[in-house]
């Protein structure tokens, strides 16, 4: 199987002549889509190609197409005595049918389920803690079904993030049994892979099978918050005092969050997508004298989010300036929505958008950027109408914050004086 068919010398130098290479490929499509070889099938054929068809089926061709049927019976009956759908295989290999191509698909999928589940058993069957665990995935249909058997403690509908935890449960069991606390990215080391491979589904799956909140199974590493303004944190005597940072200092976030006292004498939080912005911000305007600036770093971390909602008083408004983008749009909602806090947008008009220096981007970046844009047109807050609007109009051409700094520096101090709490 998955072998051409040897064809005779004279038939082998047909199937690559200009008629013969057009025919065999028309009809290899033709039978790949589930056609039969009873119909007729238009060929737009030059006149050498024609005469190359009718060299081997003679009546079956005419001036536009040729017969299927009638051709097979002439291969049949001629010194070949060869069936058409041979000839076919013989000239380009087997034929692989849309029909023939799902059923190969969901072969795939069956034995890379079944591989995936003997695995993620192999990984379990000597931890005791997970025997109950064991036995549901034992006992799954063997189906193409990715998905957790029922019951299981991980609580996850999902497979891939069910087949993650089990598998960190278990080595997480063993190092216990050692009397030995994995790091989070060790326990993703030894269990899952690599390193980076935990989200936020696994860790949640994996708590609810060993029972304990994801930050007391194993050690987990602070995330540094950059930060700058009138705030002081106090931890058995003054930790930080963020009024004498230069151009900022870097907080433990989920330190600072937690533990001591977070003294916030600001009149709002600041938060700047870029690095050289917030920097810029820093050092180059009196934001920080009045305003608590934060570098989010893109797409913000939890403990970020975290400081916003513990830390930052209901009564101060929270300001954004992000990218005039797609992406910098989807950050301030994000950041948002993990915070459960209303951020305002600052810098992010539609009119300095028209006025900044766009992105140069290959056309098929720019397709991409204006269907994003199009998708946030239905469902962004009013804040952001106007500016998705200009990068419709300007066909998803991107604005970068920092090409902004001699339009928005000089001024934000003022517009930062106007927000107010929402």
């Amino acid at each position: 199987m998955g072998h051409r068919i040897a064809l005779h010398p004279d038939l082998a130098q047909w199937v690559v002549s200009p008629g013969g290479a057009l025919f065999c490929a028309r009809v290899r499509q033709h039978l790949a889509n589930g056609g039969k070889l009873n119909h007729r099938i238009g060929l737009r054929m030059t006149d050498r190609e024609r005469a190359d068809l009718i060299d081997l089926f003679g009546d079956a061709v005419s001036a536009t197409g040729i017969r299927l049927a009638r051709a097979d019976t002439v291969l049949r009956d001629s010194r070949h005595t060869l069936p058409l759908r041979m000839l076919i295989i013989g000239a380009g290999g087997p034929i692989r049918t849309k029909r023939g191509q799902a059923r190969y698909r969901a072969f795939l999928k069956r034995e890379r389920l079944r591989r995936e589940r003997a695995e993620t058993l192999a990984a379990i069957a000597d931890v005791s803690e997970l025997a109950a665990e064991y036995e549901l995935l034992a006992s799954m249909p063997d189906d193409n079904r990715r998905v957790p058997p029922m019951g299981s403690r991980a609580a996850t509908p999902h497979w891939d993030t069910h087949c993650a935890a089990l598998r960190a449960a278990a080595e997480w069991y063993r190092t216990a049994s050692r009397d030995w606390k994995c790091s989070e990215r060790e326990l993703a080391a030894l269990a899952l892979g690599g390193t980076k491979t935990w989200t936020t589904a696994s860790r949640a799956a994996f708590s609810h099978l060993v029972g304990i909140p994801f930050t007391e199974a194993v050690h987990t590493s602070d995330t540094g918050l950059r930060m700058t303004g009138p705030a002081e944190w106090h931890r058995q005597g003054m930790v930080a005092d963020l009024n004498l940072a230069e151009p900022f200092i870097e907080l433990p976030g989920r330190a600072v969050t937690r533990n001591g006292r977070f003294d916030l004498q600001a009149h709002g939080v600041f938060l700047v997508e870029n690095q050289e912005t917030f920097e810029a911000v820093a050092s180059r305007t009196s934001v920080p004298r009045k305003w608590l600036c934060i570098w989010t770093g893109g797409f913000a971390s939890h403990a970020l989010a975290h400081f916003l909602d513990m830390r930052v008083p209901e009564s101060l408004p929270i300001a954004a300036w992000g990218d005039l983008d797609p992406p910098g749009i989807d950050i301030i909602l994000d950041l948002s929505a993990k915070s459960g806090r209303s951020i305002q947008p600052i810098a992010m008009e539609a009119e300095l958008y028209r006025r900044g220096r766009k992105l140069v981007e290959e056309p098929a970046e720019l397709a991409k950027w204006l269907k994003e844009a199009q998708k946030q047109a239905a469902n962004v807050p009013s804040q952001f109408k106007d500016l998705v609007a200009a990068m419709i109009e300007h066909g998803g051409l991107r604005c970068e914050q920092e090409g902004l700094h001699e339009q928005v520096l000089p001024h934000l101090s003022r517009w930062l004086a106007e927000l107010k709490p929402l």
